[in-house]
């Protein structure tokens, strides 16, 4: 029906999943600094940790929102791996901060 056959894979629209899984890479990445690289203080500190969790929150966020709307213009199913890897994303994001903040107390 489509130009571009990977616009939808079994009747779910995937186009925007390569986003969530970047974003899901940079989580990650920041959680393993975070959580085992013992000279983070001297390229990382409280106000990094914050701001890429809540940048990466809210434009998972966004992409979400807009990933629903064009599923339900073109008359797809929504994606639930890209629902699971934004809730994945929300977590990795408000734990990063907290992880980083009791470390960095004791």
């Amino acid at each position: 029906m489509y130009t571009y056959n990977s616009f939808e894979t079994a009747g779910a629209f995937t186009l925007l999943r390569p986003i969530f899984i970047t974003f899901l890479i940079i989580a990650l990445i920041l959680f393993f600094i975070v959580t085992f690289l013992r000279t983070k203080q001297k390229f990382i500190n409280g106000s990094t940790i914050m701001s890429i969790s809540i940048i990466s929150i809210i434009i998972s966020a966004q992409v979400l929102f807009y990933d629903a709307i064009i599923v339900d213009e073109i008359g797809l199913g929504g994606d639930k791996v890209s629902t699971y890897m934004f809730l994945a994303i929300v977590a990795f994001g408000l734990l990063n901060p907290i992880i980083y903040f009791i470390k960095r107390r004791d």
